[in-house]
């Protein structure tokens, strides 16, 4: 849900890992090859086939493949056989290779891969950029503002940070609220994992956050110190442009859930 994926795109992608195990150093030799070819469906018909087809050259010529170690075990029938083990980066060249389902959803897998790697591209200028400059400039404001209202004795010099981190809290949550019609704590709260609204958004939606954020701000050290009348002139332009259906919640979910 988070990125875009599809329950098929999310399935063939368990599968591959277990085809294809994360590991911590990909050109070690840690792979039972056998094991591999059991699981991309046996392409070749035989294993000893398979081998003499796509392991053993590798063996034979060093063409930057030189990942892959053989040791000579007793078989199940007494006889001795050739056991081979492949790093990683191997095993999936090998398992791109196999013409069976198995290897088809291999390939699809690392184009799936390919296209999350493109969608992140497009993300990260907002999220990284935009939305970081735009926290790091109401946090500024917040303190200074609150830095001189405590001045003015407004409230106890001591609590201007509190203060601060009261409004930024604020702002946010109230930009949430008008997307959504959910503030930023049920989000939270819904979606766990000290995770927020922001981690959840689509490309398309998390622009339009990004936008309503920026407007928010702006207003605030323009002199929108008003919640209340700040909120009822976001949710002028704003107001329930994002549908917390489209994130896995009906209507009233987010609140329900975090009650």
């Amino acid at each position: 849900m988070t990125l875009g994926f599809t329950e098929e795109q999310a399935q063939r992608m368990m599968n591959t890992r277990r085809v294809l195990p994360i590991v911590e150093n990909r050109k070690a030799p840690c792979m039972d090859a056998r094991k591999l070819w059991e699981r991309i469906g046996e392409p070749h018909g035989r294993f000893d086939k398979w081998v003499e087809y796509h392991i053993k050259p590798l063996l034979n010529h060093d063409n930057g493949f030189a990942e892959v170690s053989a040791k000579v075990t007793q078989g199940k029938t007494g006889r001795p056989r050739i056991d081979y083990t492949l790093s990683r980066n191997i095993a999936a060249h090998l398992a791109m290779m196999a013409n069976t389902p198995e290897g088809r959803d291999v390939r699809d897998y690392f184009l799936d891969m390919e296209d999350l790697a493109l969608r992140l591209t497009k993300r990260l200028p907002v999220r990284v950029a935009t939305l970081v400059s735009t926290d790091n400039d109401l946090t500024h404001h917040c303190y200074r503002k609150a830095a001189e209202e405590a001045k003015r004795g407004q409230f106890p010099v001591w609590r201007f940070k509190a203060v601060a981190s009261e409004w930024e809290k604020a702002i946010k949550s109230i930009v949430a609220e008008v997307l959504t019609g959910h503030p930023a704590r049920h989000w939270r709260q819904a979606i766990g994992g000290n995770r927020g609204i922001r981690d959840i958004l689509n490309d398309e939606d998390l622009i339009l956050y990004s936008r309503c954020y920026d407007t928010a701000v702006t207003l605030f050290r323009a002199g929108f110190t008003d919640m209340d009348k700040l909120k009822a002139i976001l949710l002028e332009s704003f107001g329930g442009r994002i549908n917390p259906a489209d994130y896995g919640f009906a209507a009233n979910d987010a609140i329900e859930e975090a009650a």
